[in-house]
């Protein structure tokens, strides 16, 4: 489980919670997953989950108090009765090559949250005391309609409606105009001139400089190393919510990111989730390990990630 600001976070498949490594999370591709959030805090929370840079949840949502949900559905054109679950696949060639592309953010998970302000207190007997008029205090009424339902008797979910959260897709390549900026780029074709000079290289084309990407690689070696996988629209769920109001917003926002991958660090393909029950078995002498222990307690070898 990640946790940040008196807010915890894990990812779910089939029903059990998935192992973090520092700040990645291993799953099969083709896996269906979910989100178990819950509230330590003493306020209200709205949560904006962002997936490959999408917002999956429309307006936000809310989490009271000391309470857990578990999300298991995208939140779009405000279906508050049905929607599809969250499906984690690989990134192919097709649909790097077709309408979708490639997007920057894909294969991150950020979970982005802030806290309602506690609401002032008026003490009653004040104002009898005194014998001044006394006028009921029902609060600040902000408008911000938004989502509110049940999922079930141990909590309940709501979304609200209180921030507006924009999203540009695509993966954009920056190019600093600034005077510093110049100089860097005039600095970069410099030494790609020397490099040539001294090398009897003619062609500087067959020379990158800074501002090269991954375009010199073809197409077989670019797909070798990708381990990317993306979120997509998978089975029907029926998760309900409905419309809930929000009040004044503290105004500082903190943030947790996951990244998902679909292969482990040595290019096997994961074939199991790795979820936080499963215990690392050392290859040398077949000791199981805790789950988070990174040596064998046995005989010292580190543990390799098995999917």
């Amino acid at each position: 489980m990640m946790y940040s600001n008196k807010m915890v976070a894990s990812l779910k498949a089939n029903g059990k919670i998935l192992r973090e490594f520092k700040d990645t999370v291993y799953i099969p591709f083709g896996s269906e997953y979910s989100f178990l959030l819950k509230n330590l805090h003493t306020q209200r929370a709205v949560v904006n989950i962002f997936i490959d840079g999408e917002n999956v949840v429309e307006g936000g949502l809310v989490i009271d108090a000391g309470r857990e949900v578990n999300l298991e559905r995208y939140i779009k054109n405000s279906n508050l009765t049905e929607g599809n679950r969250f499906k984690f696949i690989e990134r192919t060639a097709a649909i790097e090559d077709g309408p979708r592309g490639i997007k920057l953010e894909d294969g991150l998970i950020r979970i982005e949250f802030q806290y309602e302000m506690p609401r002032p207190v008026v003490n009653i007997a004040d104002h009898f005391w005194n014998k001044q008029t006394f006028t009921p205090w029902h609060g600040p009424f902000y408008g911000n309609s938004g989502i509110s339902g049940s999922t079930g008797d141990r909590f309940s979910v709501t979304a609200s409606g209180s921030t507006m959260q924009a999203n540009v897709n695509g993966a954009l390549r920056g190019i600093d105009t600034s005077q510093n900026g110049q100089a860097t780029a005039q600095a970069a074709s410099a030494a790609v001139d020397k490099y040539c000079a001294d090398n009897g290289i003619i062609n500087k084309s067959e020379v990158h400089d800074g501002s090269a990407t991954m375009d010199w690689m073809d197409a077989e070696q670019s797909r070798s190393l990708n381990d990317v996988g993306i979120t997509v629209p998978g089975s029907k769920s029926t998760q309900k919510f409905q419309h809930v109001t929000m009040g004044a917003m503290d105004p500082e926002k903190h943030s947790m990111v996951i990244k998902l991958l679909g292969e482990t660090p040595n290019n096997k393909p994961v074939l199991q989730p790795v979820t936080v029950e499963r215990k690392p078995e050392c290859v040398t002498c077949g000791k199981k390990n805790r789950a988070h222990a990174k040596f064998c307690v046995e005989c010292g070898t580190a543990l390799e990630i098995f999917a």
